[in-house]
């Protein structure tokens, strides 16, 4: 028996040794492999790397220009009203007053109370306005033409009819037939004009007269050529109620006749120029000039 038991011994190792052998064998024969789609799907879950993309800068917006803000136009500025209605205003190169005529008193005045032939007396504008009670007013006729023979060697003369309305009457009544000249004549609230004074006669009831050339437009129709030397000229018109007071500078007479045209005026005259000229309201807008022997004033 004791030399059985390494035998048997040895048959138990031999046959534990093949068991082992065995069972591995089955165990890897039934483990099961995967399928080609198996692979093949786990394959395709298997999730390939996205690169990671290069970035692209964000290119910078092209800035908007900013527009440039234009400045609002300020409306053209509106003639200055006065309490009485006057209206000054300047139109190209010309001073104008304008006054309503309904409610407006024009007067003429000399500064010599009858005919003065040589050396006759004289006044400011401002002066002539005051003496009247007016307000505002301007200068009147020519003074004697230098170049009328019967003119020479005269000072501060003038041989145009003015109606001097302190004395009521005519001064230089003997001129209003001579040929050539304009008048204009004034009532409370209206203005008359005559192209031709010689055919008007000595109109009556009125507070101011005054005469003058040239006629510069009558019926809205310009009576002057465009032609002469081109100075400062002053002239009174009137047409849609209104009244006009006009000093301009470099104008020949046909642009002064265009000025009141262009101011609604039908009709016009002209007056004195050069050193002459005053245009005056509450204070003096063109001038004072020479010292007057006539003038127009406004009440």
């Amino acid at each position: 028996m004791p030399a059985l038991v390494p035998v048997i011994a040895v048959i138990i190792a031999a046959i534990v040794s093949l068991v082992s052998v065995t069972v591995t064998t089955v165990k890897s024969k039934i483990l099961p492999q995967p399928s080609p789609e198996i692979i093949q799907q786990t394959e395709q879950l298997t999730p390939t790397p996205t690169p990671t993309p290069t970035p692209t800068p964000t290119p910078a917006p092209t800035p908007t220009p900013t527009p440039t803000a234009k400045p609002t136009p300020s409306p053209s500025p509106k003639p200055p009203t006065t309490s009485t209605g006057t209206t000054a205003s300047s139109v190209g190169n010309a001073k104008v007053l304008t006054y309503d005529l309904s409610s407006t008193t024009v007067v003429t005045d000399t500064a010599n109370d009858n005919d003065c032939s040589n050396d006759c007396p004289t006044k400011a504008l401002a002066q002539h306005i005051s003496d009247n009670g007016g307000r505002a007013g301007m200068n009147g006729t020519y003074f004697c033409p230098s170049d009328y023979a019967s003119c020479a060697g005269k000072v501060n003369s003038f041989d145009f009819a003015v109606w001097n309305n302190r004395q009521k009457k005519w001064i230089n009544a003997s001129t209003l037939f001579w040929n050539g000249r304009g008048m204009m004549v004034f009532r409370p609230g209206s203005a008359q004009f005559f192209s031709c004074a010689s055919c008007a006669g000595a109109p009556s009831g009125i507070t101011g007269g005054i005469v003058n050339y040239p006629s510069l437009l009558s019926g809205g129709n310009i009576l002057v050529a465009n032609e002469g030397t081109k100075g400062t000229r002053s002239g009174i018109g009137f047409g849609g109620g209104k009244l006009f007071l006009v000093v301009a500078s470099n104008v020949n007479y046909w642009d002064l006749a265009n000025t009141f045209k262009s101011l609604g005026a039908t009709e016009a005259l002209n007056l004195d120029g050069g050193g002459s000229v005053a245009l005056y309201d509450g204070g003096y807008k063109v001038g004072p000039g020479r010292s007057l022997p006539n003038a127009v004033i406004i009440k």
